[in-house]
């Protein structure tokens, strides 16, 4: 599902006589498409003029015009050069413009000018910023201290994906629930570059009685904050570090991944990590839990059993 960022308004041109002849201009622009080939975005404008002629459809990327359309004029469009992709006229009108073969250079804040005829060309703009996606070329790697585990444990995992434009975000799942996210920072000006991510998760492992919510098998807890906005930026050297609390699962093991994401037109997960308890033993009736070591109560019980024994046979 591809997200649209649409702006709308109501403001009318009135032109003193009691006609309105421009209202309800609303634009409607994909919030991010991927680059490449044949990769295509479609804008749409809409708008009421109440009867009145329309002049002309203005189209910009920032502030350098790619795509005129006036009614009057034969042939009615017109289209000026694009960094790298093309108007596609045959899917081009007075309420959209189709450009193809997007790369990077063109993402950037989009216009629509809505102008009415002639006596008075009454004239309006909506705007809407549009990102072309460059996704990494391989699936996230993740890298965990250890694929076994005991109880109260702490396991470490690296999570880090390739340079992409614009950079990744991680999310971070067991079993497939998500669990933490780390946002990637993004440079406050439009520089174009590619960027990697990286995030880094702590998990500690404790009793399944230790709390009491559970869901899909096991009860977590996130420890100091699920969700952190970590830069991946080269010069931010601190990496911060998320932590998780994970209830013991019954089943005595669980899956960890992280998936990186951007915006709605890309997700990839890595390859998943599974984690089991060593060598989980139910605790038997002399006693010993499962890590094999005796409780202090059955020990004495054993030695006062020995002791009476031994005095029936004096």
């Amino acid at each position: 599902m591809t997200i649209y960022f649409q702006l709308w308004t109501d403001k009318r041109a009135y032109d003193g006589s009691g006609v309105w002849s421009l209202r309800n201009l609303s634009i409607s622009v994909p919030r991010a498409v991927l680059s490449g080939e044949g990769r295509a975005a479609l804008l749409r404008c809409s708008y009421d003029l109440e009867g009145a002629a329309l002049y002309s459809i203005r189209w910009y990327r920032a502030e350098d015009e790619f795509y005129r359309y006036v009614p009057r004029e034969m042939p009615p469009t017109m289209v000026f050069p694009l960094p790298g992709a093309s108007v596609d006229l045959a899917q081009s009108d007075h309420q959209q413009v189709r450009i193809v073969n997007m790369n990077r250079r063109l993402s950037g804040d989009y216009q629509c000018e809505v102008s009415a005829d002639a006596p008075l060309f009454h004239t309006d703009i909506r705007s809407a910023p549009l990102t072309v996606v460059d996704p990494p070329f391989r699936a996230p790697r993740l890298l965990v201290s250890r694929l076994s585990y005991a109880r109260n444990d702490l396991l470490q995992a690296n999570c880090s994906v390739d340079e992409a434009y614009p950079a990744p975000n991680i999310t971070w799942t067991i079993d497939g629930h998500k669990i933490a996210e780390t946002i990637s920072w993004q440079s406050p000006e439009q520089d174009f570059k590619e960027r990697g991510a990286f995030s880094q998760l702590e998990v500690s492992i404790v009793e399944s009685l230790q709390y009491g919510v559970e869901r899909a098998g096991y009860a977590g807890h996130a420890g100091d904050g699920e969700h952190f906005a970590h830069r991946a930026d080269p010069e931010f050297e601190k990496r911060e570090v998320l932590r998780y609390t994970l209830s013991a699962p019954a089943s005595g093991q669980f899956a960890l991944g992280c998936v990186a994401t951007i915006y709605d037109v890309y997700a990839r997960g890595s390859e998943q990590a599974h984690i089991r308890e060593d060598s989980p033993r139910p605790a038997s009736v002399t006693g010993e839990d499962s890590s094999g070591i005796q409780t202090l109560n059955n020990i004495v019980l054993i030695c006062v059993c020995a002791c009476a024994a031994l005095h029936m046979g004096l």
